[in-house]
């Protein structure tokens, strides 16, 4: 599913969350875009190229708020509870973003 989704952020991305856990790539449950999931839970999505929405849950973003609250990546509407927005500009972004995907992950294993 990778390549041909168009969006090299999106699969550097994936390649960033591979090194923090067991993921499987696959359809998103909220429409045809490409998705990872732990188990059964879907803990990311590509909403937009560069765009992706990001399960961290309420105690994760506990955890990363501090840091990363004021990042311009990294977009938190409290009515979604669970998730947050990262827009990735460039590959330097996840580099910034690692402690931040790194409690992504385990907050969902």
């Amino acid at each position: 599913m990778s390549a041909d989704d168009g969006d090299p952020l999106w699969n550097a991305f994936v390649d960033a969350m591979l090194g923090f856990g067991h993921a499987d790539e696959r359809r998103s449950r909220f429409g045809d875009k490409p998705a990872l999931f732990v188990a059964s839970r879907e803990i990311a999505h590509l909403e937009a190229p560069g765009a992706v929405d990001l399960r961290i849950t309420s105690a994760g973003w506990t955890r990363a708020k501090s840091r990363y609250a004021g990042d311009p990546a990294v977009h938190r509407d409290p009515s979604r509870r669970d998730w947050i927005e990262i827009q990735l500009g460039s590959r330097a972004d996840l580099g910034r973003l690692r402690d931040l995907l790194a409690i992504a992950m385990a907050a969902n294993a």
